[in-house]
């Protein structure tokens, strides 16, 4: 969440994903870059994103890794030239 509520808004925040096929395994990593008080590692044994999933404030994580954007994704950066109107009101609910 960008805000300390969800009545502030939300947003849809897409992470990375690599494969190690010495370990034959994909690996989540975000790549929004550290800066005080966010502290993103890579790490094969456990996932360290820059910000904790707060399912209380109805935060979702999605642990699906997709080889292509999820189309509802690309559909919505389409239908929106204004970034500020695409946050507003234009966001999916669900993917």
């Amino acid at each position: 969440m960008l805000f300390d509520s969800p009545e502030g808004g939300y947003s849809l925040h897409a992470l990375n994903a690599i494969f190690l096929s010495s370990i034959d395994q994909w690996i989540r990593v975000d790549a929004r870059g550290n800066k005080d008080g966010v502290d993103a590692q890579f790490s094969i044994k456990e996932e360290k994103l820059a910000f904790s999933i707060n399912e209380d404030l109805g935060e979702k994580d999605y642990p699906h890794i997709y080889a292509t954007p999820h189309p509802q994704t690309i559909s919505t950066l389409k239908e929106h030239s204004n970034a500020i109107t695409m946050y507003q009101d234009g966001l999916p609910e669900s993917l």
